[in-house]
């Protein structure tokens, strides 16, 4: 038996270890994110703002507190865990309606002239200004890929 069986770890363990940094990494990412989200969408429900509250932003609200319960979740028991991954399965629906939710309620903060967005919190309105497109950039790409890879194989297998 050589020095190298007995101090290395079994790739598949390795690659599980490697893998649980990515997840928990990924989630802690998320919980940032959704964090900024909700510490903007909180300071717009102040009654001096007279900012556009709609069920958009109650929507945006709520998804956000979900994700960051997720991303806990997740860095608690693993994504490959079944329960979380059947919530996140659930959740690619509440996140198509979200994207366009975040879409539109910040172009129409940012028509309203809503002060509180756009002076109060100038850097976090501008990032997701710019971020919305980004997301919708990355849902069209997405879907072009999709469609794609689907036309590929069914030129091939059929």
């Amino acid at each position: 038996m050589s020095l190298r069986s007995k101090t290395s770890k079994p790739e598949s363990l390795q690659l599980s270890i490697n893998n649980n940094k990515v997840d928990s990494s990924s989630s802690v990412i998320v919980i940032i994110y959704n964090l900024l989200i909700l510490s903007y969408i909180i300071q717009l429900e102040d009654k001096k703002c007279g900012c556009i509250t709609d069920w958009r932003h109650d929507f945006i609200k709520y998804f956000s507190i979900g994700l960051i319960i997720l991303g806990i979740i997740t860095i608690l028991f693993g994504s490959k865990n079944t329960f979380v991954m059947l919530i996140k399965n659930i959740l690619m629906v509440g996140a198509l309606i979200n994207i366009w939710c975040l879409y539109t309620y910040v172009g129409d903060l940012d028509k309203t002239n809503c002060m509180c967005a756009i002076n109060q919190q100038k850097n976090m309105h501008y990032f997701l200004y710019l971020w919305r497109y980004v997301l919708v950039g990355a849902l069209i790409l997405s879907l072009l890929a999709i469609i794609s890879t689907t036309i590929f194989f069914k030129k091939i297998f059929f």
